[in-house]
């Protein structure tokens, strides 16, 4: 027994060594960002590196906003990746409810269809979208951009697997009182469903947050270029503004990290639960 617990002891310390040198590794790159968005551009290609911040953040960026209007750019993306998350929460979980709760013809050859949309690549589906938002005059406008990702896999597969959960006495008892079947979605379904609602919250403001290609080909104007594309624009074909694009991704990662900490409890939660149903 003496032996048992020493061995638990040794693999617990062993662990917990990994986990804190692989944490160490992962904030290392975002501690040297940081202290980068803080120096003049001729100290950050000086070797060795300078390890503490400096005092040029806010010139930095002063500097970026000029060049690029950066903030209006922060304010395009969260507007775009709020909007979109929220319809398409709606949409998702709506779609994961039928394939969950209800029979239909077609319902499995459908719902692997959907999953099989997957393996498409966004570059392959970038120069279809571009001619049809083309054809019906919506280049250069957020709707361009929301609309052709509304419906996510990712999102209808998690929310379908979560929802086969609710046990179905649950819902029959709810239509014997009288309740709609859009009333069972909003008041019995979504409720239970919160913490994969996190989940899938997170998983599609990321997606729209850091999509970059089909954005940098639809958006003309830069008064409408969202933060990757603002971010691509730094690159200059003489020179590239290092100091800038590191307050710029500095910036960038607050709304990802205000998020997380708010619903990292949910997230873990939803996605363990739909990882366990078959």
């Amino acid at each position: 027994m003496r032996e048992q617990r020493r061995k638990d002891a040794v693999w617990r310390f062993l662990t917990y060594t990994f986990v804190l040198a692989a944490t160490v590794v992962m904030l290392v790159p975002l501690y040297w960002m940081i202290v980068a968005a803080s120096l003049p551009q001729e100290l950050f290609i000086e070797f060795p590196p300078r390890l503490y911040p400096g005092t040029s953040f806010f010139d930095n960026f002063a500097a970026l906003q000029e060049r690029s209007n950066f903030v209006r750019s922060i304010g395009n993306s969260v507007f775009i990746a709020v909007v979109y998350t929220i319809i398409s929460i709606l949409l998702c979980s709506m779609a994961g409810f039928a394939f969950a709760k209800y029979e239909f013809r077609f319902k499995e050859p459908i719902f692997y269809v959907i999953l099989a949309t997957l393996v498409l690549p966004i570059q392959l589906l970038v120069i279809p979208l571009f001619l049809m938002m083309s054809q019906i005059g919506w280049t250069d406008t957020f709707r361009a951009i929301i609309l052709p990702w509304l419906a996510n896999p990712i999102g209808i597969f998690l929310m379908r697997q979560n929802m086969q959960s609710i046990p179905d006495a649950l819902l029959e008892s709810a239509r014997m009182d009288g309740a709609t079947e859009f009333q069972l979605f909003y008041r019995i379904a979504l409720p239970a469903m919160r913490s994969s609602v996190a989940a899938l919250a997170i998983i599609l403001f990321l997606f729209q947050w850091d999509l970059f290609l089909y954005p940098l080909v639809i958006l003309e104007d830069s008064a409408n270029y969202t933060i990757p594309v603002a971010l691509a624009g730094l690159e200059g074909s003489q020179r590239v503004y290092f100091d800038q694009i590191m307050v710029a991704t500095s910036l960038a990662i607050i709304p990802l990290a205000i998020l997380f900490l708010f619903l990292q409890k949910q997230f873990v939660s939803g996605i363990l639960a739909g990882s366990l149903k078959e």
